[in-house]
């Protein structure tokens, strides 16, 4: 009982404003300093409600709250002792956002299929459509943009590709906002889908959202 009261600490403390933040796609520092130490004083045992066998999916919440928080090398150090395919994910979303995008791809092979992709390819066209890509006049960027609001299947390599892009060649406003967006749905999705293989419930309900 008192391991469930911790959990809704942290749930209300730290998960509820990260859940709300839009992170850099190249941060160059942490978001919020505090919340940086409240992640670094969060123990295992408070995210895994004391289920020892859910300890790899508490590790990969922890380096999920510092990354939403932008703060990457101590992501980096949690994601990088974790074995499954969500500790790889955040691995890999790590390299992605401090610009190391050959080593993101390398993570991402690792992770393989991700039940997460369906439905972040879902939060994808319900954000973003073809038509909203018109007025975009770099055909590359462009073109990328169309394959993952078509695609049957999440593809994490193409988003590399974009985010890429625009970092380093197009920096148009309204593609940061979209990537940033898009970017936020994934690790949101990804954050819920640790939080589901401990509790076996909902992150949002248990923030109190929708």
């Amino acid at each position: 009982m008192q391991s469930k009261k911790v959990n809704q600490g942290w749930l209300d403390t730290i998960a509820r404003p990260l859940l709300e933040h839009l992170p850099s796609l190249y941060p160059s520092e942490e978001w919020n300093r505090d919340l940086d130490a409240r992640i670094e004083g969060l123990i295992l045992d408070d995210i895994s409600m004391g289920m020892k066998d859910k300890e790899s999916y508490a590790l990969a919440t922890k380096a999920g709250l510092f990354l939403l928080n932008e703060s990457l090398d101590k992501s980096h150090d949690i994601a990088q002792e974790i074995t499954n395919a969500t500790g790889s994910y955040w691995h890999a979303i790590m390299h992605r956002m401090e610009g190391d995008y050959s080593n993101s791809k390398y993570w991402f092979h690792d992770v393989g299929y991700h039940p997460i992709f369906t439905h972040l390819t879902n939060c994808v066209r319900n954000y973003l459509s073809i038509k909203d890509l018109t007025e975009l006049e770099h055909e590359g960027l462009r073109c990328k943009l169309e394959v993952l609001i078509t695609s049957p299947v999440w593809n994490p390599h193409v988003f590399i590709d974009a985010v890429e892009l625009q970092l380093t060649h197009v920096q148009h406003p309204k593609v940061e906002e979209w990537l940033k967006h898009i970017q936020r749905y994934e690790m949101q999705l990804l954050l819920q889908y640790g939080y589901e293989q401990i509790s076996g419930g909902s992150l949002l309900e248990a923030i109190g959202q929708k």
